[in-house]
């Protein structure tokens, strides 16, 4: 699957965890999918925003999700994420 574009909505914080929760929008050259992350994103990472903090982590655990489905498990490579494909708020410094 190629990932051509990548969009979040409902972002929120969890009241029971404290964990960042989101809906993950993964829109590939032959599908789309969407799958609800959580992170616990680390607080400080140079250079970047809270907001792109949490977007990336929140991106990053959609696609964990992802490889550990049946259908790519077997084939990591199968995933590609185009550089294009992340949020301008994962950008943001």
């Amino acid at each position: 699957m190629k990932i051509e574009r990548i969009s979040l909505e409902n972002v929120a914080v969890s009241p029971h965890s404290g964990a960042h929760v989101a809906t993950v929008f993964l829109h590939g050259d032959t599908a789309s999918l969407s799958l609800r992350a959580s992170a616990m994103p680390a607080t400080m990472l140079s250079g970047l925003t809270e907001s792109a903090i949490v977007t990336r982590a929140l991106v990053q655990d959609a696609l964990r999700q992802l490889r550990r489905m049946p259908e790519f498990r077997n084939a990591p490579q199968a995933i590609v994420v185009e550089d294009s494909a992340w949020p301008v708020a994962a950008e943001q410094a």
